[in-house]
């Protein structure tokens, strides 16, 4: 196994789950009424707000203040085994290369280089390194890993491959606050003068640095601000996804709610600001994540990212201030939720993607 793997941590992680205490989603509490401005709409094109937004959002990225941070440690597995972000969108452009040329378009209209954290895993890394050394960006791009943990079989023995080997997966990508601090790239950023991250899933293209959004998040000051979209899709179906509540009076992210009654979802799209990620580690629980390898049950832990949003302090404020801005999600031209994953998602987001990034 690499360093990314830490054999101590794993085994608190069985130790824990054999006691009950890792659990697949956290117990639900009693949710409470959202109050007015928990959540704010992104402001309509050619309005005030949307003026002003704007504005804040293009001088954080014309004074360097902005990083991408982009998450990219799954493999295809619905895509033949390949790693996802260097499965082909468009020709010639994998979901890599157009989370880069967005940085890249970016930083051409601003006159500053926006850098790109790309954080990978141990199933990516080795093959995004290569292509990037291939295709070399136009912007900075600082690689790092997310941990890897062995898998367990029901009985909480270690899950093996063919060859006797551990069978490893990625630790999640709420692994991203620790793996940022470690990995020494949080403090490159910050002496840079980064001051915000904009974070987002590799496959998710219409996931932009828009300075709207930027905008919107310096202003309303929290330490994160998650865009939320509708929860019903296009297509007239619920999707799951973590839902915006509160919870003994704290604003947060929560899975597992009734989706009839939780009209919007998180994004997984993430504006944070980087001084609160830096200042203290933000100890987002593990799960126990069910798993199917050729049909044999086992169990991997992971760690999401929403889960910050439900952490308090020994004193029982909010570990990261929490805000939500809720996106659009029907409109081809203003979405900014177009998530691939599986292989027919792929076409109609390609399309979309095209007229998006004028490709």
């Amino acid at each position: 196994m690499s360093d990314d793997f830490d054999p101590e941590l794993f085994e608190e992680l069985r130790e824990r789950w054999r006691r009950g205490a890792i659990v697949a989603a956290p117990p639900l509490g009693t949710l409470e009424p959202l109050l007015a401005g928990d959540v704010v709409p992104l402001p309509e094109p050619g309005s005030a707000e949307y003026r002003r937004a704007s504005e804040i959002g293009e001088s954080l990225l014309r004074s360097g203040q902005v990083a991408a941070l982009v998450v990219a440690g799954g493999a295809g597995t619905r895509f033949g085994g390949a790693v996802k972000a260097l499965v082909e969108v468009v020709p010639g452009k994998t979901f890599l290369d157009l989370k880069l040329l967005d940085a890249s378009r970016t930083s051409a209209r601003v006159g500053r280089l926006v850098p790109v954290a790309l954080m990978t895993s141990f199933l990516t890394a080795e093959g995004i390194a290569e292509h990037l050394r291939r295709h070399p960006p136009d912007v900075p791009v600082l690689l790092f890993r997310q941990a890897k943990l062995p898998r367990l079989s029901p009985d909480g023995e270690v899950f093996r491959e063919p060859s006797g080997e551990p069978s490893c997966a990625p630790s999640g990508h709420g692994d991203v606050f620790r793996a940022l601090r470690e990995s020494g790239v949080g403090a490159r950023l910050w002496e840079a003068r980064v001051r915000h991250l904009y974070f987002s899933n590799v496959d998710n293209l219409a996931a932009t640095l828009d300075p709207v959004v930027l905008g919107m998040h310096a202003e309303g000051g929290a330490a994160m601000t998650v865009e939320v979209t509708p929860r019903r899709a296009p297509d007239g179906r619920l999707d799951a996804g973590a839902a915006p509540v509160r919870m003994a009076g704290q604003l947060q992210l929560v899975e597992k709610v009734d989706p009839e009654a939780h009209p919007t979802i998180s994004t997984n799209n993430i504006a944070f600001r980087l001084e609160p990620l830096l200042a203290t580690a933000i100890p987002v629980p593990f799960r126990a994540v069910g798993k199917s390898i050729e049909g044999v049950p086992v169990v991997q832990f992971e760690q999401v990212t929403a889960e910050a949003s439900a952490l308090r302090t020994p004193e029982g404020v909010p570990l990261l201030s929490v805000r939500f801005l809720e996106v659009p999600r029907g409109d081809p031209d203003r979405s900014r939720f177009e998530p691939v994953k599986a292989p027919q998602d792929l076409e109609p987001v390609a399309a979309r993607i095209r007229r998006l990034l004028s490709l």
